[in-house]
Order: C-alpha cells, then sequence, then structure tokens
C-alpha cells in the first residue's frame, strides 16, 4: 500500500491514496511525541452525527480476540457528518493523526473519499460547519459487501502520521464526512512532535512544540554567552543548527561539554583559553570557580600587578648587623640580607641613625650634623659608612629591610635590626 497525504488550502482537494511509507533518520535528539487523544483508549467517545445517528459508536470483533471499540457509517449514500469534541492542543503547532479504517465496495469510479475536516478554535462548536478538507482519505483495498465482521480486519489499512495542518488556537476540533456506502473506523490517534530538552555546545534550550519557531536558550552552568542564543524546532521534531555561542566563564573550563568549576587552589581569568591554573605562590582560593587567586593573610600585590603574579610580604630584618670605630667620629655600619626577602627578588635598605645626649633622654634624630655614605636610603648594597659623630652622645642606628610591598604594609619593626654605640667614657 502507498500513502500520500498533504495539508489542503482552498483548492479541489487531491485523494490521498492509502500505501504507507516510512522514512527516516537516526538523530542524535530524536523528536518526541505529545499524545492528544486516542480512540483505543476511551469506551465511548460521544462525538456529535449529523444527521443523527448516520455515525454510530459500536464494539465488534474484527478478527480479534475481544470486540474492537469502532466508528460506523454504513446505510444510506447520504452526507453525513462526525464531529469530535473539542479538545486542548498544549504545545501542539502542527497536528498529526494515526487512524485505521475500511471501506467498502462501490461501483468503479463512483469510491467515495473519507474526508478529514479540523475546527482551529479557542471555544467548543456544536455543529459542523462547512470548512476546508484537510484530508480525503481512500483505501485500494475494498470489503465486499458480503463480508463477515471476522475478515474486516484483513481490509483494514493503517495510515501513520498523516499531518492535519497548524493549530494556533487554545484547541480545536476534529470532523469526518462521508458519502459511501460503509466505512469502519477503528483507531484514531492525534498528537504532536516536539524537540526534546537539549544541551549541547554548553546552550540549553528545554522541550517545544514542533513548529514552534526561533526560540531563545541559555548557556549551561558556569558557561557565560559570547552571542545570542537562537534555535528552532522544526516541523519535524527536530533541533536546527544552533546560532550564537556560549563559552565557560571565569573559574570554569570546558570539559565533556560542561564547565566544570576550577577546584580550590585553581583558578581561571576572565578572555582567558586555557584551563584552570594553579595558584601562584603565596594565594589562596577562597571557594570552587574562582577567576582569581587571593593573597595569603599578611602578604600583598602591588595596585599594578596582575592576578597571575605571586604576592609578597615585607622581609624580615637584615642579620649580622655591625657598627666599626674608625676613629671617634666615623662608624662603618655592615649587615647581611634578611633570611626571608618575603618572596621578593629585589631588596633595598634604609639607615635611620638617632641619638642621646644625656643618658635617661629620649632619643632624638641625628640631624643634620651626621652624613651617610653613600646614602642613607634607597640603598642596594649592604654597607654605610656614617660620619660627623659626637663621642660623647649615645648612638642608635636602625636598618630596615624594604621590597615592594612595604610601602603598602608600612614599615613593620620585623623588618628592622637595631645596634645601639655607647658613648666614650
Amino acid at each position: 500500500m502507498a500513502l500520500y497525504n498533504r495539508i489542503l488550502w482552498p483548492a479541489w482537494p487531491m485523494i490521498i491514496f492509502l500505501w504507507i511509507w516510512e522514512a527516516g533518520c537516526h538523530t542524535q535528539y530524536p523528536a518526541e511525541e505529545v499524545e492528544i487523544f486516542n480512540s483505543e483508549k476511551l469506551d465511548r467517545l460521544g462525538w456529535t452525527s449529523d444527521p443523527n445517528t448516520e455515525w454510530t459508536e459500536i464494539w465488534l470483533r474484527v478478527g480479534t480476540q475481544n470486540p474492537v471499540h469502532l466508528l460506523q457509517a454504513c446505510g444510506r449514500k447520504v452526507a453525513r457528518t462526525l464531529l469530535s469534541q473539542w479538545m486542548g492542543r498544549k504545545q501542539a503547532h502542527y497536528l498529526l493523526m494515526d487512524i485505521v479504517f475500511a471501506q467498502e465496495e462501490e461501483p468503479p469510479g463512483q469510491l467515495s473519499s473519507l474526508r478529514v475536516h479540523l475546527f482551529d478554535t479557542d471555544t467548543p462548536i456544536t455543529t459542523f460547519q462547512n470548512s476546508w478538507t484537510v484530508l480525503e482519505l481512500q483505501t485500494s483495498k475494498l470489503f465486499p459487501a458480503t463480508v463477515t465482521p471476522s475478515q474486516i480486519s484483513s481490509y483494514l489499512n493503517r495510515s501513520l502520521a498523516l499531518s492535519l495542518g497548524s493549530v494556533s488556537r487554545r484547541g480545536f476540533q476534529l470532523a469526518f464526512s462521508y458519502t459511501g456506502t460503509c466505512v469502519f473506523i477503528t483507531s484514531i490517534r492525534l498528537y504532536y512532535r516536539r524537540c526534546p530538552d537539549i544541551m549541547a555546545h554548553l546552550a540549553s534550550f528545554g522541550k517545544t512544540g514542533a513548529g514552534s519557531g526561533p526560540l531563545t536558550g541559555s548557556c549551561v552552568k558556569g558557561a557565560v554567552e559570547v552571542s545570542p542564543l537562537v534555535r528552532e524546532c522544526t516541523v519535524d521534531g527536530v533541533w536546527g543548527p544552533l546560532q550564537g555561542e556560549c563559552t565557560c566563564g571565569p573559574g570554569y573550563q570546558l570539559m565533556d561539554d560542561t564547565c566544570q568549576a576550577c577546584r580550590m587552589g585553581y583558578y581561571r581569568p576572565a578572555n582567558d583559553s586555557a584551563g584552570c591554573r594553579l595558584c601562584p605562590a603565596n594565594t589562596r582560593t577562597h571557594r570552587e570557580g574562582s577567576e582569581r587567586c587571593d593573597c595569603l593573610q599578611g602578604f600583598s600585590r602591588l595596585p599594578t600587578d596582575s592576578h597571575d603574579l605571586s604576592c609578597t610580604k615585607p622581609p624580615s630584618a637584615p642579620v649580622n648587623l655591625t657598627a666599626l670605630h674608625h676613629n671617634d667620629s666615623v662608624l662603618t655600619v655592615t649587615w647581611d640580607p634578611p633570611l626571608d626577602w618575603g618572596g621578593s627578588q629585589e631588596m633595598i635598605y634604609s639607615v635611620k641613625c638617632e641619638k642621646k645626649a644625656v643618658a635617661g633622654s629620649p632619643w632624638e634624630a641625628c640631624g643634620d650634623n651626621v652624613n651617610f655614605l653613600p646614602d642613607s636610603s634607597g640603598l642596594n648594597s649592604t654597607l654605610v659608612s656614617i660620619t660627623g659623630l659626637n663621642p660623647l652622645h649615645d648612638y642608635k642606628l636602625s636598618v630596615q629591610a624594604w621590597n615592594d610591598v612595604s610601602s603598602l604594609q608600612g614599615a613593620p619593626l620585623a623588618s628592622t635590626a637595631t645596634v645601639t654605640i655607647h658613648r666614650c667614657m
């Protein structure tokens, strides 16, 4: 058998010969079917026949073990219609129908078609109204008038996925019209296809009825939108190509078509094509999915430092601070670099001089009479000469180690070494 069906617009309807042809292709996200109506699941339809009783519901064994619930229009060759109850369309945009039916023989050239009508409506209609015929069905194998109920099954034709066209109102009603001698309908199934939930290329789209048009998607957790996400659910219930793009956001890396949060101790900055990185020295993260690593307590970065640099802290104090007398007014002060540079590669030193003229008095600055060679600050070497000292005064010399972040955290005492030189007696 072969089957041809089409949506008929305001034009002379074409006859559909019921030869079944099935085709398909494998897809990663096959269409889902959502059933709206299935006559096989109901004991009674309660549809409206016009004229009254020309369409009837009966139970009949048609070569089956148990009686089958069917619709029949047999007897007078008059125009008779059958109108369904109103049905909500759910998410349907295009309706499909599976139908099983059989027709009785008629004189050559006089075979009537089983016409199918569709009413797209917000509210129920109570009587059949002239409308477009969306389908005209005929079977190529007709049963004779002498057929017995047990033989009907061999004349039944199953037509699948017949398109009833589009719907846009809150609901719809189906109708059949027939002018032939006799027709049996043993099964009617109405349904629509929908595109399933899909998550691919870091983009997510929810299930939706086939033919719903372009839809807006969202990026998966941890991803950010590069350009707007749009995808169309085709009339076949298959997703079309993705338009737009998502990429893993800061603190996340691409892993098996998902964005995986960076573990504790790792980070990924914005606009970085690489994966998660290990935190630099003296830094840490406070949670998974971090885009930067913060300095440990006591460590700092300069305002101009990028987040991929390690953090540093002020150095410890210089060691082995020594003051050597050349004479009563000249000292040479030497020291060794700190044991802990605070993570920095550069170090400078400053020297501070304080004096006490009278025992028990407070310390005060040495003043302009004391000179430092080469200087008292910005020293790269570990030696300085001090001249202009008064042998009758006590002196306290402090050497402070400095690195880049010392100015951010002030001048901690831990970075300073001190030596006291007592007056000559």
